[in-house]
């Protein structure tokens, strides 16, 4: 679906693909001005700078949270000196398509879990990073396996509370960068009770009249 809108789902540093003369790259975002221009790093072919001439035509596309993002651009300008920048039109239109069947949206909700191990009870708090309708991100500092069935409790400020909610590890990781919560883990509900599910709905239908609401 092409969308007519003033700002690209952007951030700093966002890594994209391109495609120039049939050529791929792929490249990092370094800024940009809405509805003027996008500034990315030059692309390279082994040591040399791949050169770009005003006016040649550009491919973009790039994944962000889950949503696939894709425009086509021209070039504007290509320095070739000690610092390597691409700069290309901002694009008035651009194609997503959200590559998750739930949409994620951004929490920051401390989370109690606990789950058996050989007849043992392991307990462990985290904070919860993102919510879907699906199941929950949530970093944490002990590691859990994932054939770990875990049982899960938090408080959603006002959409309600979830409570001994039964819970599939799904997919673990770990960031070497945080030093307090350094596992990150991804559950999927599972026998989703009727208070957990009212609870989710609530939160993902504030979180979209908050969309809807946002001024911008």
């Amino acid at each position: 679906m092409a969308y007519k809108k003033e700002e690209l789902p952007l951030v700093m540093g966002q890594k994209v693909t391109i495609t120039v003369r049939g050529e791929i790259f792929s490249v990092f975002v370094r800024g940009w001005r809405k509805g003027q221009y996008i500034i990315l790093d030059l692309p390279r072919v082994g040591v040399e700078d791949f050169r770009v001439a005003p006016q040649t035509g550009i491919q973009v596309h790039y994944t962000k949270e889950g949503l696939f993002v894709n425009f086509k651009s021209t070039s504007i300008l290509s320095f070739v000196q000690a610092i390597t920048l691409l700069i290309i039109e901002y694009p008035r239109t651009f194609d997503t398509h959200n590559l998750r069947k739930h949409e994620r949206f951004k929490a920051n909700i401390p989370i109690r879990y606990h789950y058996e191990n050989e007849d043992q009870r392991i307990e462990g708090v985290g904070v919860i990073r993102d919510i879907s309708s699906s199941g929950i991100l949530f970093t944490h500092t002990k590691q859990i396996a994932k054939e770990n069935k875990l049982i899960l409790g938090f408080d959603i400020p006002h959409c309600g509370s979830v409570q001994d909610q039964m819970a599939d590890v799904r997919n673990l990781r770990k960031n070497p960068k945080s030093e307090t919560s350094p596992f990150v883990t991804g559950i999927k509900w599972r026998d989703i009770s009727p208070a957990t599910e009212a609870s989710i709905t609530k939160f993902v239908q504030a979180r979209l009249a908050d969309r809807r609401n946002d001024p911008r």
